[in-house]
């Protein structure tokens, strides 16, 4: 009699553990050069799967850097899992550089884009998913619509940039410093053509130093408007009118590139899908406040688009 009250009682537990827990996550490896986290729904039985790629610098994959924590990516990832949405975010290989020896001069921008080619090779291979939908964050906006093409099955931009690296930054110095733009404009066209930048003006070591130069001229080679319109598969556009990283401007830009694309303009919505109704100062300081929730009309918006 104990023993049969004992195994019932195991049997109600478990179904309670089970009707609570809302989605499952492990640790993928895909090659030396990347591992990520795969989010999946507790019931993954043919669902879709979105690819996540990060934003320009060294942000894991989680959507944090060393100087801020706002879990943007880890907590959008478990959302959509409530929703029947499997993801996968992933730390760039900039996390890998002290361990496999790789020195920051020998890192570029066509290395982020094998990677996440990489990334969308294995989980096709995998065949477990309903369909793959990639999604670049600033910088991997760009990454993602070049790792895209003939390989997935769907497209979504959020905070992307339309015009070259070069471009965005002579026009953010020509309003922030006037008078610096005119030095990066030179050191950009001496990147271009000679392959190296010399005599910048020391304000902008941060952009034109030695060991960056090589990564810069990488990156600077791809127009956004013109990698979106290789694609062949649904995209969707995702912006804020409170970021203070990327202009509006320039994801109005992308969808008058490609008309046929969703745009999903979210008011009050700041660069990482956080509502911001105060000022610039509360801006900022939501990128160390993982507390905030993500913005509902982003998931929304992504569901749908995934989904439709």
């Amino acid at each position: 009699m104990k023993s049969k009250l004992y195994l019932l009682m195991t049997l109600i537990t478990a179904l309670c553990l089970a009707q609570e827990k809302e989605y499952n996550s492990a640790v993928v490896k895909i090659n030396k050069y990347i591992e990520g986290s795969l989010v999946t729904p507790y019931s993954d039985h043919n669902v879709p799967l979105v690819i996540f790629i990060m934003d320009s610098g060294a942000i894991n994959r989680d959507g944090n850097d060393r100087m801020s924590k706002n879990d943007t990516f880890k907590k959008l990832s478990h959302e959509l899992a409530r929703l029947g949405i499997a993801s996968y975010r992933y730390d760039k290989r900039l996390f890998k550089m002290d361990h496999l020896g790789i020195k920051e001069h020998e890192i570029s921008l066509d290395h982020f884009i094998e990677d996440a080619i990489s990334v969308i090779d294995y989980f096709n291979k995998n065949e477990k998913y309903q369909k793959i939908v990639i999604a670049g964050h600033g910088q991997g906006s760009l990454i993602g619509m070049i790792a895209a093409k003939g390989k997935a099955n769907g497209f979504i931009s959020i905070a992307g940039n339309a015009v070259s690296i070069d471009q965005v930054i002579i026009e953010q110095i020509a309003k922030q410093a006037p008078g610096l733009d005119k030095s990066a404009y030179v050191a950009f066209k001496q990147l271009k053509e000679n392959g190296r930048a010399t005599g910048y003006d020391p304000a902008l070591e941060s952009i034109f130093r030695y060991d960056l130069q090589s990564f810069m001229r990488s990156w600077m080679k791809y127009d956004p408007s013109e990698e979106i319109l290789n694609l062949e598969m649904p995209i969707l556009i995702i912006h804020g009118d409170k970021d203070l990283q990327v202009e509006l401007a320039q994801s109005e830009k992308l969808k008058e590139v490609a008309p046929q694309s969703e745009y999903l303009f979210v008011q009050n919505m700041n660069h990482i899908l956080r509502e911001i109704k105060g000022s610039r100062l509360e801006n900022h300081k939501s990128y160390n406040e993982p507390f905030r929730k993500i913005i509902p009309e982003v998931l929304t918006g992504i569901a749908n688009f995934v989904n439709q």
